[in-house]
């Protein structure tokens, strides 16, 4: 119902300006249901606007193992779309929301070497999460394995012979060294564009951002994110 009254609404406008994404990050962790969730909002969305590019994605917050779960819809006017933030323990670091221990963790280098990692195992005090922060370094995650990773995506979108975007990555900036994050961005965004996959970085004046912003003053642009993102002023 949602979605056929939003498309009856939006349906007159450009749809070269308006697509229409069903959902962000969705927390349904069965692809096969979420499949036909999916299916469903396509035919409502369709029913009012035959026109509008549709975005979807995968289950269980749009990631790349979950997107690979998916079989393109009988639509041939949507983009596929996932999210990146691989891997977590680095990006997420300091973050006050999802795994509890993430708030213990700071100045987690990107990538990663044995003495760094033994310094920022210190600061998660259950063994069962050091492990998880450990693996970060165990897995070797570095310019490599994030396009082997990266590819993953790109392959099943060539397969499936779909068009495939990111429209978030980033790392969360309060705790992070400001290097490893200009590091892991200029990464991400160059495996990306070698796979020809179109990139949006999450976020403008958040945690996340690209300017550092206060209320009632003028934005001001990181000029580093900008380098790491292969743009200029």
């Amino acid at each position: 119902m949602l979605w056929r009254r939003l498309a009856a609404h939006y349906a007159a406008r450009d749809p070269e300006k308006v697509f229409f994404e069903i959902m962000n990050e969705p927390a349904v962790s069965d692809p096969y249901r979420w499949a036909g969730i999916e299916a469903r909002v396509v035919a409502a969305i369709r029913e009012a606007a035959p026109r509008n590019t549709i975005i979807a994605t995968g289950p269980n917050y749009s990631g790349i193992a979950d997107l690979l779960t998916q079989h393109p819809l009988a639509d041939g006017n949507v983009i596929y779309n996932f999210h990146f933030y691989d891997p977590i323990e680095f990006t997420h670091q300091g973050a006050g929301w999802g795994a509890a221990w993430w708030s213990y963790t700071h100045n987690i280098p990107y990538p990663a070497d044995e003495s760094s990692m033994a310094e920022a195992l210190k600061e998660v005090p259950d063994a069962a999460n050091r492990f998880a922060l450990e693996r970060y370094w165990l897995d070797h995650w570095d310019a490599r394995r994030i396009r082997l990773t990266v590819d993953e995506a790109a392959a099943w979108a060539k397969s499936n012979d779909v068009p495939l975007i990111c429209n978030e990555f980033g790392v969360y900036r309060e705790h992070a060294e400001p290097q490893s994050r200009m590091n892991w961005i200029h990464d991400v965004r160059t495996a990306f564009e070698a796979d020809g996959i179109g990139w949006t970085m999450w976020d403008y004046r958040g945690g996340f951002g690209v300017v550092w912003k206060e209320d009632g003053k003028p934005a001001k642009v990181d000029d580093k994110v900008v380098e790491a993102l292969g743009l200029s002023k």
